[in-house]
């Protein structure tokens, strides 16, 4: 019985080489970001090359062996020519920075709509700027600014709706490094994506926050006030951490998603938390609180303190809705 050599292609193999070529072509910058909406226009090259394999590889692989060498090639040379052709290499990498002077600005109201990259924002140091933001990003920027001694303030990434036929082999670090004017008035709305928030308030004038979160992990520190502000955060499936400062009256309200929340308060503030959910998430309360008179007023119940009710710095902190992560309450 005759034996005859089994038969293996080498079209998968070259084209994992060229794969790996295109990648390491598009990490020296020689071509750019590949766009598979372009890559989907060669797609009869793919028919030819199945075709040749299959009539010529059996009996002469290395005429199989050329045909993918070729076709790799090919598409190398379309991807480094494209931009010279007119044709669209997809959203490019890129870092812009926005800022504008806070001149006669009393008050301000931000609203941030982040993406996927990281987020970072602090207080300004020894600046004019109202807000100072170095973005680097692969979409359009959207920066308004509105208003005159109350101003707003709307920053946020505008999607490309082809960008998700972008296929980006490099590894550029994608970020939104934000710097906020301490000593102006600033309400704060954020809207979180999926990339993660580093929020450290300290040093800002804050009125109020209000956050929508999404399932990148937070980290908010809050600042030290003089005047009482109010917290809203409504968390996704992403982590979130809370650190309340001292000698400052905060109202904080929780609607909590599947993702834990970990609030950490100073050691003995007066505190109360009235909870009117109860989710399926575990919650865990510091030592020490007892039950306020009103808690039948509520769902599930009120806690305090036992120095609440004379302190001269209150925190409050209402749970209206609770998911499936887990909260906790802890003392620093």
């Amino acid at each position: 019985m005759e034996n005859h050599p089994r038969y293996r292609s080498l079209f998968w193999p070259i084209l994992l080489v060229g794969v790996g070529i295109a990648w390491l072509l598009s990490n020296l910058g020689i071509i750019q970001p590949i766009n598979i909406g372009s890559l989907l226009k060669l797609w009869p090259v793919l028919l030819i090359v199945l075709g040749l394999d299959i009539l010529f590889s059996r009996r002469y692989p290395w005429v199989g062996a050329l045909v993918g060498f070729l076709a790799i090639g090919g598409v190398i040379a379309f991807l480094i020519a494209s931009p010279t052709l007119g044709i669209d290499a997809g959203p490019q990498t890129k870092t812009e920075t926005f800022n504008t002077p806070i001149n006669k600005t009393m008050m301000v109201e931000y609203l941030f709509e982040t993406s996927s990259a990281p987020v970072e924002i602090k207080a300004l140091e020894n600046s004019k700027d109202l807000i100072s933001a170095e973005i680097t990003h692969r979409g359009n920027m959207r920066f308004d600014v509105t208003g005159s001694i109350s101003k707003s303030i709307h920053l946020s990434e505008i999607s490309d709706n082809s960008t998700w036929f972008s296929w980006d082999l490099s590894f550029d670090n994608l970020k939104w490094d934000i710097g906020l004017a301490p000593a102006v008035a600033s309400t704060i709305i954020l809207d979180g994506g999926s990339g993660s928030i580093n929020m450290d308030l300290t040093g800002i004038l804050l009125s109020s926050l209000r956050t929508d979160l999404g399932s990148g992990s937070s980290h908010i520190t809050l600042p030290v006030s003089i005047t009482p502000y109010t917290v809203k955060i409504e968390s996704g499936s992403g982590s979130v951490r809370l650190q309340l400062p001292e000698k400052t009256d905060v109202e904080m309200t929780l609607d909590s998603g599947s993702g834990s929340m970990n609030i950490s308060i100073p050691h003995g503030a007066a505190l109360r938390i009235e909870v009117m959910d109860e989710g399926s998430g575990s919650l865990n309360l510091p030592d020490g609180l007892v039950k306020s008179t009103d808690s039948k007023s509520f769902s599930i119940g009120a806690w305090q303190t036992a120095n609440y009710e004379k302190a001269v710095h209150k925190i409050v902190i209402k749970i209206i809705n609770q998911g499936s992560g887990s909260l906790t309450i802890n003392e620093l």
